[in-house]
């Protein structure tokens, strides 16, 4: 194996049952370079299905993509390259289940900031696909930050720890994006989760601009960036490039939304509430019946997809979290977490426009097609906030009273980027008081946690679904320990959340239990 050959490794991602996307770069070269690849059902690769030879093309920034066919479901294969006369490492993958499936396990993540601390989370994902724990992990977005180094408010500026941004200013540019997809690529522990587990990932705003929208975003000045077409097609281009990625449309580079199939046990509906959404507005605006989140195309595929499906549960990956987290008349020990989180205007007037809560006629308007078509079993996990939520969902959760809920949403807090105890400077669980309050005063919550980081444990058969929120103790240094902060379960046939006093997965192999 040569390192500098392959310095940024390997990785695989949208499994689907009967094939994977296997990834390299290869460094140092300015011309095409031809690269052999090999797949096998031993990480010697000695037991050899799949072999051929791709090209690290130099427009496509030297990275390598291969849509390896005709493999087994739910099978473990390992894969590898070879270039220049040096081998890569060796990564592991696995396909998706098909036919009937008993049960199916993923991680998902959300908001992996560079400069606000050391990607722990990830290191405990890989622990766990080692060990044979998961199916692959969901990503929910911001899997680069695009921002400066010392951004403008109301962006957090990084932690004090030698992790500045590459480049330090704000990606606009082409080269600016891969630079910054690099200085993730060559993290140690992005490194070893991407060459454990495949992944499938949708995107949230921070792979354009933070506010991004259709033909914007707050951060974009056009006097002074340029056209945000070219910027967002330039961000569109890293992020395939150096992501193990199939477009769900060839013709389409800009189209994220697809559905995954899980066999019979599950659908998973991948949306993009970012890229083709109309300007986040407040005020009066903001509940205009035409305003979209997710586009009128991408609004009705997703209204079909889900009403459609035959599977056990549909699991909506959603980047952008679809309950409101903000009611007027809240007490003030509420409201000021709140504000400081980012789950209300900065005045605690009214809520955050940026979120689903922006968009309240097309939620609406969602979740009535719901309703009508007597869809059952929706779960919907999202990310963004920077918090880790349980919630049951509700057209009007203030009003609803006893109402049976139409879904339940579990939410990932980040793997690095801010939460409350970050802002405030306090240790872990100093927010203890705002979470209880925050449950009180919405009744669609069953549980919140403010200062956590880390992941969710999604484990679902066909009785029931269960999160398990875990949590690292420390993002400004590296460290193997994480916890259990919370477990929920989600009934078949019912959309209410039960506490779990015992979670059905241990921790992961670093902690030694």
């Amino acid at each position: 194996m040569d390192a500098d050959t392959f310095s940024y490794g390997i990785a695989s991602g949208d499994p689907l049952a009967d094939r994977v996307m296997i990834w390299t770069h290869v460094s140092g070269e300015d011309d095409d370079v031809p690269v052999d690849w090999t797949v096998a059902r031993d990480p010697a690769l000695a037991d050899v299905v799949a072999t051929g030879t791709g090209l690290a093309e130099a427009a496509r920034d030297h990275t390598v993509h291969v849509d390896v066919a005709g493999l087994d479901p739910a099978a473990t294969y390992f894969y590898g390259f070879e270039a220049l006369g040096h081998r890569s490492p060796v990564g592991r993958t696995k396909t998706l289940p098909a036919g009937h499936v008993d049960r199916a396990r993923f991680a998902m993540v959300s908001c992996a900031k560079f400069n606000a601390g050391y990607f722990n989370a990830y290191d405990r994902i890989a622990d766990r696909a080692d060990a044979g724990d998961l199916d692959f992990l969901l990503h929910l977005g911001d899997y680069i930050y695009e921002a400066a180094q010392n951004p403008p408010p109301p962006q957090t500026p990084g932690a004090d720890i030698g992790r500045p941004f590459a480049p330090l200013g704000e990606c606009v540019t082409l080269d600016d994006y891969r630079t910054r997809y690099r200085q993730y690529g060559l993290d140690p522990s992005v490194l070893r989760m991407r060459a454990s587990i495949p992944l499938i990932a949708t995107l949230d705003d921070h792979e354009f601009a933070d506010g991004a929208w259709r033909d914007g975003a707050d951060n974009h000045d056009e006097a002074v960036f340029g056209p945000w077409s070219v910027r967002k097609a330039a961000a569109f281009q890293a992020r395939e490039e150096w992501l193990p990625m199939r477009r769900p449309d060839a013709g389409d580079p800009t189209r994220v939304y697809r559905s995954v199939a899980l066999g019979d046990l599950a659908d998973l509906v991948l949306t993009d509430a970012r890229s083709r959404r109309d300007r986040p507005v407040p005020g009066p605006e903001m509940h205009e019946p035409a305003r979209t989140a997710l586009g009128l195309q991408q609004r009705e595929w997703l209204l079909d997809t889900v009403t459609s499906s035959t599977a056990a549960w549909r699991l909506w990956g959603n980047p952008s979290i679809l309950s409101t987290t903000f009611h007027s008349g809240v007490p003030e020990d509420v409201l000021t977490p709140l504000k400081k989180l980012k789950l209300c205007n900065p005045e605690g007037t009214a809520v955050d426009h940026d979120q689903w809560d922006g968009y309240p006629a097309e939620r609406d308007a969602i979740l009535a097609r719901f309703e009508e078509a007597g869809v059952e079993d929706l779960v919907v996990l999202s990310g963004d906030i920077h918090v880790g939520l349980a919630c049951e969902v509700h057209r009007d959760p203030f009003g609803a009273g006893d109402a049976e809920p139409l879904a339940v949403e579990l939410v990932t807090a980040s793997v690095t980027s801010q939460n409350l105890d970050d802002k405030l400077g306090y240790a872990y669980g100093g927010s203890r008081h705002a979470q209880q309050r925050f449950v009180a005063a919405y009744p669609h919550a069953r549980w919140a946690d403010f200062d956590g980081h880390g992941y969710v444990l999604i484990d679902v058969d066909a009785e029931r679904l269960e999160g398990q929120w875990w949590f690292v103790d420390e993002v400004l240094t590296r460290s193997d320990d994480e916890f259990c902060a919370a477990a929920y379960q989600v009934p078949r046939g019912r959309s209410r959340l039960q506490a779990v006093s015992s979670p059905t997965l241990r921790q992961s192999a670093a902690t030694g239990a």
